[in-house]
């Protein structure tokens, strides 16, 4: 995550999934952390500036008041996560982790400097979110990848499956951003990925559910066979099966 992506059309996509998981007027409150992995702004490209949607009726009306919170936030030209979580998007009592995930300058830094520092990183959210039910993980990247070591200096864009494992073992539903890349079609990717979860965290069902607008982003919930497990696979399905079915889809 950085701060720059802060209202973009993948930013919707997140906040509106997140809400409709956490809770809605009519239902209970699912207990919710944010780990923002939050990475230094970068500038070689033009990620974050994709924010069509606030102008486009058909898709703002999914969740009008999340659109106009965005587009405040948008037309501020401060946007940061910081602004995300003192606009009341997400809801009440939403813990949100947002210490930076990597030194200011990690390519300068030392390995032992990047380890120990991601270490009290990651203790720092397992503290935050203990009381949490679903803890949502929003990288830059996502779920780890073999050329890239926690000791990398690139290892800020990842999250780790031993640091996922952390809030598996006590319990929490977890929701996993992560972004396909061109390696092999969309399909086998996601099927990929499903069993690497499935195979290191015991007993877990895995939902993958992929946003289809611009670039192809997947947010896999990762879930337990309980009343919360119940509960989240619920309210997924029923966020797929209205409007947001032109713009999500599931993988079986």
């Amino acid at each position: 995550m950085q701060n720059r992506y802060v209202g973009d059309i993948g930013d919707f996509a997140k906040y509106a999934l997140l809400r409709r998981l956490a809770s809605t007027s009519e239902e209970p409150l699912i207990r919710l952390g944010v780990v923002w992995c939050l990475y230094p702004d970068e500038h070689h490209n033009s990620d974050g500036r994709h924010i069509f949607y606030l102008g486009r009726p058909g898709i703002a009306e999914l969740d009008l008041e999340l659109v106009f919170a965005l587009q405040k936030i948008v037309a501020s030209r401060l946007r940061s996560i910081g602004a995300v979580a003192s606009a009341g998007i997400l809801p009440r009592g939403t813990v949100f982790c947002n210490t930076p995930v990597c030194l200011p300058d990690c390519a300068a830094s030392t390995r032992y400097d990047r380890l120990l520092h991601r270490s009290s990183w990651l203790e720092d959210c397992l503290a935050r979110t203990q009381e949490s039910e679903l803890v949502f993980f929003d990288p830059d990247n996502g779920i780890e990848a073999a050329s890239v070591p926690k000791h990398h200096a690139k290892a800020g864009k990842y999250i780790y499956l031993d640091e996922l494992a952390r809030f598996w073992k006590r319990g929490h539903a977890l929701l996993v951003y992560h972004h396909l890349n061109r390696t092999m079609p969309a399909g086998a990717q996601v099927a990929q990925m499903t069993e690497r979860l499935r195979g290191n965290f015991g007993g877990a069902r895995v939902m993958p559910l992929v946003f289809r607008r611009g670039s192809c982003r997947v947010f896999w919930l990762v879930f337990r066979r309980s009343a919360l497990g119940n509960e989240l696979q619920r309210r997924a399905n029923s966020f797929l099966n209205n409007g947001w079915k032109v713009h999500f889809r599931a993988f079986d």
